[in-house]
């Protein structure tokens, strides 16, 4: 995978994570480690619709034994699971 695919992936994740996770919480400037959990934006309800919009968007299914904390505790964290799952299987 290119680096400007990797770039347009966690582009489009910050994107989501400021519309739809923050929406008018005042956390401070948002950056891509962000730490996300520990800030409490991402719930159970919140983490689902993150897997939806990524299954969505850039036609990756989460599988279930992905669904932990360190995938998920930042928006780089997400950017690399979304990026070995789109990733040919040699």
């Amino acid at each position: 995978m290119a680096d400007d695919e990797r770039v347009e992936i966690t582009r489009k994740l910050v994107e989501f994570v400021e519309k739809h996770l923050l929406d008018g919480k005042d956390v401070g400037e948002l950056t891509t480690t962000t730490p996300l959990l520990d800030w409490g934006l991402l719930n159970s309800i919140e983490t689902t619709r993150l897997v939806a919009y990524i299954r969505e968007e850039f036609s990756v299914r989460v599988p279930p034994t992905e669904m932990v904390a360190r995938h998920f505790k930042d928006i780089e964290s997400i950017a690399d699971l979304v990026t070995s799952l789109r990733a040919p299987v040699a």
